[in-house]
């Protein structure tokens, strides 16, 4: 869970710095969530009870859901007003076809602060953009798994190379930022309060 967090959150801070949204999605915010990514993924965490897995294939869904986004020629980068959205969209969704046992919407709404109503717009935009595809082949979760932790641990280069499933990832992109490479081809936010409601502006 922290490598996945961490690997957003360099994301999120290169993209603020060099590009604004020229497309406002339903996963954008007014305005940036004073939540971390971090605390806020180690929120669903710990509430959600969902597996590690999850945030692996959250990560793997979102690739799908930009490479869609590309497909269809918008210019959509994870940044501070829908990264958080989108991780929330991205791991229940998996949490869902995942695991045996999961939360409803509306639990779900309340660790990630946003209404039941707008949860399951954001489902089913998220599910709609990524054409349903949520199978995910044993290897390429492997490759996606060990491509995290060996950017985790400062390698300079992916696992398996350029035929790594994760080559073309969000992986590959922020490996790029973190070993002194420029501009990534691709590339969001709810206030943190201790116990279950967070609000998101």
């Amino acid at each position: 869970v922290p490598v996945v967090a961490e690997l957003l959150t360099i994301l999120v801070e290169h993209n603020d710095r060099v590009s604004s949204d020229k497309e406002i999605t339903v996963f954008h915010a007014q305005k940036a969530p004073a939540v971390s990514v971090m605390d806020y993924a180690q929120r669903m965490e710990k509430y959600s009870s969902c597996s590690s897995c999850c945030f692996v294939v959250g990560v793997i869904y979102m690739d799908r859901f930009i490479k869609q986004q590309r497909a269809m020629q918008r210019d959509f980068r994870v940044n501070s007003l829908n990264v958080h959205r989108l991780m929330l969209s991205s791991i229940m969704v998996a949490a869902k076809f995942l695991d045996d046992f999961y939360y409803s919407n509306e639990f779900w709404a309340k660790i990630g602060g946003v209404s039941n109503a707008e949860l399951n717009t954001l489902e089913l935009e998220f599910l709609f953009m990524t054409n349903f595809d949520l199978h995910v082949k044993r290897e390429t979760y492997h490759q996606y798994r060990e491509d995290l932790l060996a950017w985790s641990q400062g390698s300079s280069s992916i696992v398996n190379g350029t035929n790594s499933a994760s080559s073309k990832s969000l992986v590959s992109e922020v490996r790029m930022l973190t070993v002194g490479n420029i501009e990534p081809e691709m590339d969001g936010g709810v206030q943190a309060q201790d116990g279950d409601a967070m609000m998101v502006d």
